[in-house]
Order: C-alpha cells, then sequence, then structure tokens
C-alpha cells in the first residue's frame, strides 16, 4: 500500500525502535529504553504532520470523523481546530475559540463531523459549529460539578461523566437528559462503548469500574474495588475482554460478563496508565505518565514496544485518527503530537481488502451462474436473488437502523448540527 523510499526507511527506523525497547523491556537496561527515544524523537517528520504546540495544558483532543482535522481542547478554555497536514510547516489553523472562561476537559465531534460537542469545568455542555467554531448552543449547569469526560454513543446518544462520579445521557435532538447513574462517589475518568450490545462501561477514580445498558435506567453490574484508581477503559477482543489502565501501571483485564473481577492482569508500566487507545482487537496502546507510548498484545500479553514519547512528560490523551495512519498524543509539554503508525495497521487493512475482494469475486460468480439457471432445481431451489445464497456474505457491520428525526414543530437542542 505504502511503498515509498521515505516509507520503507520510517518501517525500518520503527523495527528498530521497537527492538531496543523489547530488549530494555525484558533484560531492565534502562539505557536501551532511552536510546529508543532519542532515535524517535531524532526521526525525519517528513511522513507525519508538525507537532501542535501551546502556551497552556491540553486536557483533551479529537480527530474528525471523515477529514483530516484535529480539535484541542485547553485548560484556559480555548478550543482550536486545525488541518493537519504531512510534511514540515504544512498544517493550517482553521479557527480559536475561547466558549467558556473555565477549562474545556472534552471533546467529541459528532456523527457526521459538522458539530463539536465540548464540556467544562463549570459544568456546561456546548455545540460549536465545525466550519466557524461559532457557538451553536450552551446548556449551563447540564452537572452539578466538573465534567471530566465526554463520549457520542450512538448518532443522537451522548455520555457524560463528572467529578463526583454522575454519569449522564443526553438526547442530542432535544437537549434534555435520558439517564442519570449515580453510582459512584468519584470521579469517571473514562467511557467505551460496544454498539452491538448498547452497553456503556466506564472506570473510575474511586476504583471499579460499572456497566449499563443505554436502554435501561439502572446500572447493569458494577466490579470489585481494586483499591487503587481506574484511570482508562477499553473494549476488546471482539467484545470478549476489557482493558483498565490504573494508578499503580497495572492494566486489568475483565472478562466480558463476568465483572466480579478481573481475569487477568499486565504488569510492566513503570507508572500511571492515564489513557488506552485500541489499535485493532488484538492490540492497543497506553499512554503513561512517564511520558512514553506502548504497543501492547492482549491475550497473549506482550509488550511489543514504543511508537514515541513526550520525554518525562506525562501523556494525557491518545488517540487514533480516523483512517488509521496517525496516532497521536497529547501530554504535559503543552503539545500534540503526531505519529505514523501506517506499520501497525497496513497489514490488518490489506487483509481486510483481500477479503472483501474475494466475497466480491465468489458473488459475482454465483450471479454468473444464476444467470444461466434461473430455473428451479430438482428440489425446487432457485439460485437467482435468494438471500439464503451459499454465497459467502460480508461481515455484518451490526449498525442499527436509524431512527426518524424529531418532527420540525419541535425544535431540537442541536438542531443546527
Amino acid at each position: 500500500m505504502f511503498q515509498t523510499l521515505e516509507y520503507r526507511q520510517c518501517l525500518l527506523k520503527q523495527s528498530l525502535l521497537f527492538f531496543l525497547e523489547y530488549i530494555a523491556h525484558t533484560s531492565t537496561c534502562q539505557s536501551l529504553c532511552l536510546i529508543a527515544a532519542f532515535i524517535n524523537s531524532k526521526m525525519p517528520s517528513t511522513l507525519q504532520p508538525d507537532t501542535l504546540s501551546y502556551k497552556s495544558t491540553v486536557f483533551d483532543f479529537a480527530f474528525h470523523p471523515t477529514e483530516n482535522i484535529i480539535a484541542t481542547a485547553l485548560i484556559t478554555g480555548h478550543i482550536n481546530c486545525v488541518k493537519y497536514i504531512p510534511g514540515a510547516g504544512n498544517n493550517e489553523s482553521l479557527w480559536n475559540v475561547r466558549p467558556s472562561k473555565k477549562s474545556c476537559r472534552g471533546l467529541a465531534f459528532n456523527h457526521d463531523g459538522t458539530g463539536l460537542f465540548t464540556v467544562s469545568k463549570d459544568g456546561s455542555i456546548g455545540a460549536l459549529d465545525v466550519n466557524t467554531g461559532n457557538v451553536l448552543i450552551k446548556k449551563p449547569e447540564a452537572h452539578d460539578h466538573p465534567i471530566n469526560t465526554v463520549k457520542l454513543l450512538t448518532e443522537y446518544i451522548l455520555a457524560t461523566g463528572d467529578d463526583s462520579g454522575t454519569i449522564k445521557l443526553w438526547d442530542v435532538r432535544t437537549g434534555s437528559e435520558a439517564m442519570q447513574y449515580s453510582e459512584h462517589d468519584d470521579f469517571i475518568s473514562d467511557f467505551d462503548f460496544d454498539s452491538t450490545s448498547k452497553t456503556l462501561v466506564a472506570s473510575s477514580g474511586q476504583g471499579t469500574i460499572s456497566i449499563y445498558d443505554i436502554r435501561k435506567p439502572n446500572m447493569l453490574d458494577m466490579s470489585a474495588n481494586q483499591d487503587d484508581e481506574l484511570l482508562s477503559i477499553c473494549i476488546v477482543k471482539d467484545r470478549r475482554k476489557v482493558v483498565v489502565g490504573s494508578q499503580e501501571g497495572v492494566l486489568n483485564i475483565y472478562s466480558w460478563g463476568e465483572w466480579g473481577d478481573c481475569t487477568d492482569r499486565f504488569l510492566g508500566h513503570p507508572n500511571s496508565i492515564d489513557t488506552i487507545c485500541k489499535i485493532d482487537e488484538d492490540t492497543v496502546a497506553t499512554g503513561s505518565s512517564d511520558g512514553i507510548i506502548r504497543i501492547i498484545d492482549i491475550l497473549p500479553n506482550k509488550f511489543q514496544g514504543i511508537v514515541g514519547e513526550h520525554e518525562d512528560f506525562p501523556i494525557e490523551c491518545i488517540r487514533l485518527s480516523s483512517d488509521k495512519t496517525y496516532l497521536a498524543s497529547s501530554s504535559h509539554d503543552d503539545t500534540v503530537r503526531f505519529w505514523d503508525v501506517r506499520y501497525l495497521t497496513s497489514d490488518m487493512d490489506e487483509d481486510d481488502d483481500e477479503e472483501e475482494n474475494e466475497n466480491e469475486e465468489s458473488k459475482s460468480s454465483d450471479k454468473r451462474d444464476g444467470d444461466n439457471d434461473d430455473e428451479a432445481g430438482p428440489n425446487g431451489d432457485m439460485d437467482v436473488d435468494s438471500d439464503d445464497s451459499d454465497a459467502p456474505k460480508k461481515k455484518s457491520n451490526n449498525r442499527r437502523p436509524k431512527r426518524q428525526p424529531p418532527a420540525k414543530n419541535n425544535p431540537g437542542f442541536f438542531d443546527d448540527l
């Protein structure tokens, strides 16, 4: 897919980084880890956009669902929107606004990328026009306490969690509160969501994770207390496992449906695991307070190497771009850095393309056969236009059919989106 000389050179350098970090991890030789980080910091950035630098701490950022656009939220309340382009000096600033004087703690694009949801320390929720940065709507005092995290669950449902442990679900069509859960007594640190079962999982500072069916008003289950702050959460292994990062640097692994206690633990991070990003169903990237971004295989649990580092500054957030080309990371060094991770995702994409091509060829072959024999066979079966054909079918994306929008005479909370 990417056969340029620069890309092959990048792959070679990243392989060297992985090798050095693997030796450092298995032999406890910290000097090799430092060498790997140094090499990575000196790598040319021809395959990745310039680092975004600010004068204050970046609390959160979000990738646009379809375009090469990234939005960043700062502790000052400013929100920046940037079009990122590979190569030195190519990034283009689109707009910079300050909808709140309090810090902006979280961002989430809506389903089609036309709007940007924001949450703030003052407990408010807002929505911005992505094209202009104009404030479309602001809902003050949506929470009684500062909001710490936000996630768009479906096209119409937004989840928010605050510092007191309260979780709220919002219908973005009307701006009304759909559900409220108050089982936690400490801050909500992170969310993840399974669209197939409509299940929301949340990690918290009190040391537990909670599980919710967003169609029901009551919590489904809560794990035992781990006596450790749980800071990040990620669903992997096709919804069979949930990986949770902790303050002590342990990855706790839960089996789906067995929420009482974790079924496995992965040690090795020297500091807290503040953020987790899924690369694929078997692999995650972790951001730690030691400033290093690591790649971890899940079951079998295996440390694979590093993607990059922010020197000694704690990593606040890592995200994967929608096209899986870049992994971005923000840190207390007031920057957002881009890391080209096509070497991690290209094999997976090629496998998917091959499978899709095979399915298309099989369906075309069956259709040609059907055109030559459009009469019922000996058993009365028809080979043409049958949903029960023996031809291999594409994997279902399990998407829920879209619901009808509300009537026009009922003005929506985010109608302008």
